[in-house]
C-alpha cells in the first residue's frame, strides 16, 4: 500500500454466537441469585418467620425469576445487536447500550495497549474479547471471532504504533 492510499476501516457487529455466550453467562449469574433468593424464601417458611417476611421473600423470588428471563431472552439479544465498532487509522468508535447508549471515540494516539482475553465460554464458541487500554481506562470489543480478533488486534497495534510486547 502506498503512502497516498488510506487503509479501509474495519467495522462490524458482534457475531450471533455472542448472543449464546451472553445468555449463558447471564444464566449462570442469575442462577446464583436465584439460589440465594430461593434459600431465603425456604428459610422464611422453614423457620416460620412473620408472614410479611415470607411474602416479601417469595415476591423477591418471583421478581428474580421474571427479570432474569426478560434479561436472558430479550436484553441479551438487544445487547448483541446494538454493539458496533469501527476501527479507522486515526480512531476507534464503539457504540453500545440498550436503555442508555454509549458512543465512545478513542483516538489512536491515546491507545497504550491491546489485549485479547478468552474465558471458558468464549473458548467453547471460538470467540475472544479485545481490550483497548488508554491512560483513562480500558474499552472492550466483546466476543468476536478468534481468527478475526488476532487480525483486528494487530491492525489496531499498527494504527496506534504499539510495540510488539504491548500486544498480548
Amino acid at each position: 500500500m502506498s503512502e497516498l492510499e488510506t487503509p479501509s476501516p474495519i467495522s462490524g457487529k458482534l457475531p450471533v454466537e455472542a448472543r449464546t455466550v451472553f445468555r449463558l453467562s447471564s444464566a449462570i449469574f442469575y442462577l446464583i441469585g436465584f439460589l440465594v433468593t430461593g434459600a431465603l424464601a425456604f428459610a422464611a417458611v422453614w423457620f416460620d418467620w412473620p408472614r410479611w417476611l415470607q411474602i416479601t421473600a417469595f415476591v423477591l423470588l418471583a421478581i428474580d425469576v421474571i427479570y432474569s428471563l426478560v434479561d436472558i431472552i430479550v436484553f441479551q439479544k438487544w445487547k448483541q445487536e446494538r454493539f458496533t465498532y469501527l476501527v479507522q487509522p486515526l480512531e476507534i468508535r464503539l457504540h453500545h447500550g440498550i436503555i442508555t447508549t454509549h458512543d465512545v471515540l478513542i483516538p489512536m494516539t491515546k491507545v497504550q495497549y491491546v489485549h485479547a482475553k478468552q474465558g471458558p465460554l468464549l473458548r467453547k464458541y471460538g470467540l475472544q474479547t479485545i481490550t483497548i487500554g488508554t491512560a483513562a481506562g480500558s474499552h472492550e470489543i466483546y466476543a468476536i471471532e478468534e481468527s478475526f480478533a488476532k487480525t483486528l488486534r494487530e491492525q489496531i497495534a499498527v494504527y496506534a504504533r504499539i510495540e510488539e510486547e504491548d500486544v498480548v
